[in-house]
C-alpha cells in the first residue's frame, strides 16, 4: 500500500470523525405527537447501524432518558413489529405507540412463557425491560430465541445486569449467538448504546442527591429465634430447605413485621397440609401440597388420598412437622410481642413526609405485606395510598391502579390535576411500579427494603428521575435493615459486589445505594466500564467533526502527519455503508482496536498544538504506518474467512464442518464438481454470525438425516436465509484515512 494523498490535519480528523460517528448534527424532531430530543435521535441512528452490522442492539441508556420513544421511532420504520414487555406495561406501550403514530403487536413475557409465539412474521422485535430474558434455561428464553431467529432485535434495558456479566451475555446472545459469552466487554460494547445524564448536553434530568440511611430499631432475640427454627420437612420430591427458610424469613423480617408474620402464616399452612396428608399414611409431593386450598383463615383438601396412593410409615415425619410448626407458632407470638414493630418504621415515613412538605414521595418494597402493613400504621394517611398487584387502596377503600396513578402523578400520566381533597402525595408500592412507569411528579424515593440487585434500586429511582420532571433534584432514602438481620444477610455487601460487576460491563448511573463505608461506591467505580470508554471516545471524536461532511473523492487514503511527541497511528477503515472501524498503534506495536488504546491515541492528537502539522512527512515513518494498516487489513480478512470470533467449537458448528469435509472427501470424482459449490454454500452457515435462535436451528440441521446433496442444499439455504435476514454481506474493509504521530 504505497499510494496516499496528503491532507491537512483538520480534514483528516474530520473524515475520521464523520466515518466513525456516522451521525449528523441533530436537533429536535417530531414523530407523531412525540418530540425526539437530540440524544434520542442519536440513539436512533446508532441503533440502526448496530442492527445493520450485528443483527441487533441494546439501548441501555440511564433510566429516564426516553428509550421507549427511540424504540417507537424505529418501529415506525418497520413493516410489522412486535413488542415484548412486562404485562404491567401494556397500557404504557399502547399510549406510546399511539403518540408516535406507530403500530406493533404487543405480547407479554408471561404470555410467551405460557403459550406459543405470536402469529405471522415480523421484521423487528423490541424487547422492553430485556433483563427479563436473561435466563437461557427457561421456556421464555427458548421462545424469544425462536422469535428472533430471523428477525433484527432491539433490546431496551437500563439495567441488563442483575447478578453477573452472564446476564448481559444472555440477552445479547439473542442476536450475537453463543459468541456473546466469549466476547470481551469492549467487544460487546460495540452493539450497546449506553449514555448517562452527564453525557447529554442540556438534559432535563433532575440531580440525584446522595442516598441517606434512615435508622430503625432492632431485636436480636427475634433473629435468634428465626435462625434456631427446627428444619421443616420437605415434600417427597423436594430438598431440605432449612437454611433457605431461615434466609427467607430474615429477609422478610428485615423488610417489616407484617411481611414476616405473613411468611410465618404460610409456613403454618404448609405444615398443616403436610401433617394432614401424613396422617393418612402418605408422604405428599409438591404437586399434592399445591392442591391444598390455603386461604387467610383455612387450609383444606377434602380427600388427600385421591392425590397420593403410596402408603408408608409417616409417624416420625409427623414429629418433624410438629416440631417445626410449634417453633413457628412461638416465633409468631414473639414477633407480635416485639417492642420494636412496624409502628416505628411508619413513624420514620411520617417524619420524611414532614421533612418534604408539598412534595410527592414514592416508597418501594419487595413485599406486598410490607406495603399493606406500613400503610395501615401511618400516623396520618391523608393524601397517602398503597398499591400492590391486587390494586390500589386509600383510607376510604379500594381504587383502581389507573385512577391512583392519575391522582398521584397527573403530569406524568397526562391527566387533569385532581381536586385537593383527591390529591395523593405519598404512595407506598411494591416493585410492580419499579419498571417502565413514569412517576416524575415525585421528587422523593424511599427504599423500604433492599432488593437483591442494584438494578432494582436503579429502576426504583428512575421512576421519578426522568425526562419531563420539573424538579431540580430527587432525594433518595432507605430504611436501614435491622443490624442483626444485616449481619445474617450481608445484603449491602452483595449489592456492592453486583454493582462492581455491572460497572465493569456497562457502568453505574449515579449513586443509587447508601454506603456504610466512605470508599464503598468508589471501589465499585474502580475502573470505567467498556461502554464508558466507548462513550468517551465518541465525545472526543465529536470534537473533531467539521460542520460539513468531508468528501470522499480520493481513490487513495487521506493522510496527515503531526508532531505528537510519541509515535502513534490512528486509521479509519470503511467496510460497506455505514460500517467503519478504527484501529491504531502506539510505539510501533501491532495495530489493535481496543477502545482504551484508541482513547490514548486520540488524547495524544488532542494534545497536539494546531501548528504541529509536519510539512513534509518522513517517508520511512509513513511507509511503516501504511504497512501496519495493510497488516491489519490482512488480519481482518483472515478473521472473516475463518469465522472470526465465532464459537466454531460449538458442537453444531463443529459437527456440520466435519460432515461437510466427510461428504466432499468420500464423494466420487465425477460428483465432486457438483458438490463443491454446494459445500462452499454450506460452509457459509458455519462461518456466519447469527443469534441463538438460528444456532438452535443449526443444531437440528447439523444432525438431520438427509442424503448428502440434500443436506448440503438445506444448509446452504439456511445460510442464504440468515444472510438476507441480518444483511450479513460484509464488504472488504478499505483504508480511507490515517493520522500519523511522530516524535
Amino acid at each position: 500500500m504505497d499510494q496516499f494523498v496528503i491532507g491537512n490535519r483538520a480534514d483528516v480528523r474530520g473524515l475520521i470523525a464523520h466515518l466513525w460517528l456516522q451521525e449528523p448534527e441533530t436537533t429536535t424532531a417530531t414523530i407523531g405527537r412525540i418530540a425526539l430530543r437530540p440524544h434520542q435521535q442519536s440513539a436512533l441512528d446508532r441503533a440502526r447501524r448496530a442492527i445493520a452490522e450485528h443483527g441487533g442492539a441494546l439501548l441501555a441508556d440511564e433510566v429516564g432518558l426516553g428509550k421507549t420513544f427511540v424504540a417507537v421511532a424505529l418501529i415506525r420504520e418497520a413493516r410489522r413489529a412486535v413488542v415484548v414487555a412486562p404485562a404491567a406495561l401494556r397500557d404504557m406501550w399502547r399510549d406510546a405507540l399511539d403518540r408516535g403514530s406507530a403500530t406493533a403487536h404487543i405480547v407479554s413475557y408471561d404470555a410467551l412463557s405460557r403459550g406459543s409465539l405470536p402469529n405471522g412474521s415480523f421484521d423487528l422485535v423490541v424487547l422492553d425491560e430485556a433483563h427479563h430474558a436473561r435466563n437461557p434455561a427457561t421456556k421464555r428464553y427458548a421462545r424469544l430465541a425462536a422469535l428472533t431467529a430471523r428477525t433484527p432485535v432491539l433490546l431496551l434495558s437500563a439495567t441488563p445486569i442483575h447478578n453477573h456479566a452472564n446476564d448481559l451475555a444472555a440477552v445479547l446472545a439473542l442476536f450475537l449467538g453463543a459468541r456473546a459469552w466469549q466476547l470481551s466487554d469492549d467487544q460487546r460494547a460495540a452493539c450497546i448504546i449506553r449514555r448517562e445524564r452527564a453525557d447529554i448536553a442540556a438534559t432535563a434530568l433532575p440531580e440525584l442527591t446522595p442516598p441517606v440511611w434512615i435508622p430503625v430499631g432492632d431485636d436480636h432475640e427475634l433473629l435468634d429465634l428465626i435462625t434456631s427454627l427446627p428444619p421443616p420437612l420437605p415434600p417427597r420430591d423436594g430438598e431440605d430447605g432449612g437454611a433457605l427458610v431461615h434466609w427467607g424469613l430474615a429477609r422478610q423480617w428485615a423488610s417489616s413485621h407484617g411481611a414476616l408474620l405473613r411468611a410465618l402464616d404460610r409456613r403454618l399452612a404448609i405444615a398443616t397440609a403436610l401433617d394432614a396428608t401424613l396422617a393418612t399414611g402418605r408422604y405428599p409431593s409438591r404437586a399434592t401440597l399445591g392442591a391444598w386450598t390455603c386461604g387467610d383463615d383455612a387450609v383444606q383438601l377434602a380427600f388427600p388420598q385421591l392425590f397420593e396412593d403410596e402408603r408408608r410409615l409417616t409417624e416420625p415425619m409427623r414429629a418433624v412437622v410438629a416440631a417445626h410448626a410449634a417453633a413457628v407458632v412461638a416465633l409468631r407470638s414473639r414477633a407480635l410481642a416485639s417492642v420494636w414493630t412496624d409502628t416505628e418504621r411508619a413513624q420514620r415515613l411520617h417524619e420524611l413526609r414532614a421533612a418534604h412538605p408539598g412534595e410527592k414521595l414514592v416508597a418501594f418494597s419487595q413485599f406486598t405485606h410490607t406495603v399493606r402493613t406500613l400503610f395501615t400504621r401511618l400516623p396520618d394517611r391523608t393524601g397517602a395510598a398503597a398499591l400492590t398487584a391486587r390494586g390500589g387502596h386509600l383510607t376510604s377503600g379500594p381504587v383502581t391502579r389507573r385512577e391512583l396513578l392519575t391522582r398521584f402523578a397527573p403530569r406524568a400520566t397526562a391527566a387533569q390535576p385532581p381536586r385537593d381533597i383527591e390529591r395523593i402525595d405519598f404512595l407506598l408500592t411494591t416493585d410492580l411500579l419499579s419498571e417502565g412507569v413514569n412517576l416524575q411528579d415525585a421528587s422523593v424515593v424511599i427504599h423500604l427494603d433492599l432488593p437483591w440487585t442494584p438494578a432494582r434500586l436503579e429502576q426504583r429511582v428512575g421512576r421519578a428521575r426522568r425526562l419531563g420532571s420539573t424538579h431540580k433534584s430527587v432525594a433518595v432514602y432507605a430504611l436501614s435493615p435491622p443490624a442483626a438481620a444485616e449481619a445474617l444477610l450481608r445484603v449491602e455487601q452483595r449489592l456492592h459486589a453486583k454493582l462492581r460487576a455491572a460497572n465493569r460491563a456497562i457502568g453505574i448511573a449515579g449513586t443509587i445505594l447508601p454506603v456504610a463505608t466512605p470508599n464503598a461506591m468508589e471501589s465499585a467505580r474502580a475502573a470505567p466500564s467498556a461502554t464508558r470508554r466507548q462513550e468517551a471516545l465518541r465525545q472526543r471524536l465529536a470534537a473533531w467533526r467539521s460542520t460539513q461532511a468531508p468528501h470522499l473523492e480520493h481513490a487513495a487514503p487521506l493522510l496527515a502527519v503531526e508532531h505528537t511527541g510519541r509515535r502513534c497511528v490512528l486509521a479509519a477503515f470503511q467496510h460497506g455503508d455505514p460500517g467503519c472501524s478504527l484501529a491504531g498503534s502506539l510505539d510501533d506495536r501491532p495495530f489493535a482496536d481496543d477502545p482504551a488504546l484508541l482513547l490514548a491515541i486520540v488524547a495524544l492528537f488532542d494534545a497536539t498544538p494546531p501548528q504541529s502539522a509536519a510539512p513534509s512527512p518522513p517517508n520511512e515513518i509513513v511507509g511503516r504506518a501504511l504497512e501496519r494498516c495493510g497488516e491489519w487489513l490482512a488480519r481482518r480478512a483472515a478473521v472473516a474467512a475463518t469465522g472470526g470470533v465465532l464459537p466454531l467449537h460449538v458442537p453444531s458448528r463443529r459437527h456440520a464442518m466435519r460432515r461437510i469435509v466427510s461428504i466432499t472427501a468420500r464423494a466420487p470424482h465425477h460428483l465432486r464438481p457438483t458438490l463443491a459449490p454446494l459445500a462452499a454454500r454450506a460452509r457459509r452457515a458455519i462461518t456466519l454470525p447469527f443469534g441463538i435462535g438460528a444456532e438452535r436451528v443449526l443444531d437440528d440441521l447439523a444432525t438431520a438425516t438427509l442424503p448428502d446433496e440434500a443436506w448440503l442444499r438445506a444448509l446452504g439455504t439456511f445460510a442464504d436465509v440468515q444472510e438476507r435476514a441480518h444483511h450479513n454481506h460484509p464488504d472488504s474493509p478499505v483504508l480511507v484515512a490515517v493520522l500519523v504521530g511522530v516524535e
